[in-house]
């Protein structure tokens, strides 16, 4: 009979108490950063998101090997992406926190920009894991060598990768659209529904990518939306409009040509805006 047990390495304290993240602190604990050309913080805390659950987000850049804490705690692999980047993780604990340190390449935000770089690229073809590496480089806190981070953020904003993302997802709005009429169609109305929330989620994300927001997790939408007035949907409009679900007496068919006619409106306010990015 499968029995399986669950063995506790690190117990975490029942009272969270934020760490200090100054880099003087991470340094005691990770030493070899000191050898890393750039480190910076990334992630929810960052991007002024996080609580006292989140995970502290660490890039640090090297071209040379950096020597990283072995204890109880921790694990380290090494990371490779399709496109031939690579990279190495160390996830452990740091003063009761739990840490993701990545070290990449000094070279790797231009490694990954570079078909967007050299031209205007019409529909964004980059891998998820690194669209999320180049949105958190976009939000980093600088801990070291701040000049390095000013850079990334240049090269991001001068290139065509934002419009290029913005572009896909407007393909992917009218796509989830013709889901719903065909589902309507079909009578399939429930999954309707769920596309056309789909579809929303989906002209909110181009909306903020346009101006400028770049994070990918869903989890964030309502947050980004928050943080990004200039993007045209606010926050009340879209709880209203689409989270708070079918309204009373709203069937499941008009819900979900409510929620495609909300999307369908935005996408045609945008329209010059996508126009204007190719």
């Amino acid at each position: 009979m499968f029995n399986p047990t669950v063995q506790v390495i690190a117990a975490q304290p029942k009272v969270l108490t934020p760490p200090d993240i100054s880099f003087e602190a991470i340094l005691k604990h990770f030493p070899g950063l000191a050898e890393a050309e750039a480190v910076c913080m990334t992630g929810s805390i960052a991007a002024g998101w996080g609580n006292a659950f989140s995970d502290i987000d660490l890039y640090a850049f090297s071209d040379k090997e950096l020597v990283l804490p072995i204890d109880e705690t921790m694990e380290t692999w090494p990371g490779a992406d399709s496109s031939g980047v690579r990279w190495h993780n160390w996830m452990g604990v740091y003063d009761n926190a739990r840490v993701d340190l990545k070290v990449w390449p000094t070279s790797t935000l231009t490694t990954a920009l570079e078909p967007y770089l050299a031209t205007e690229v019409e529909f964004c073809s980059m891998g998820d894991f690194l669209q999320d590496f180049v949105y958190r480089l976009d939000v980093a806190m600088p801990l070291k060598n701040e000049e390095f981070f000013g850079r990334m953020k240049e090269l991001i904003a001068g290139s065509s990768y934002p419009r290029a993302r913005a572009r896909r997802l407007k393909a992917d709005v009218e796509n989830r659209l013709t889901d719903v009429a065909g589902q309507l169609d079909a009578g399939d109305d429930k999954t309707a529904r769920v596309s056309a929330a789909l579809a929303a989620a989906t002209i909110a994300d181009a909306a903020l990518v346009l101006s400028g927001e770049l994070c990918r997790r869903e989890k964030w939408l309502v947050r980004r939306l928050e943080k990004t007035p200039q993007c045209g949907i606010t926050v009340d409009d879209y709880v209203t409009q689409i989270l708070d679900g079918a309204r009373p007496g709203e069937s499941d068919a008009a819900s979900a040509l409510r929620m495609a006619r909300w999307t369908q409106a935005h996408l045609v306010r945008l329209e010059d805006a996508f126009l204007s990015a190719s």
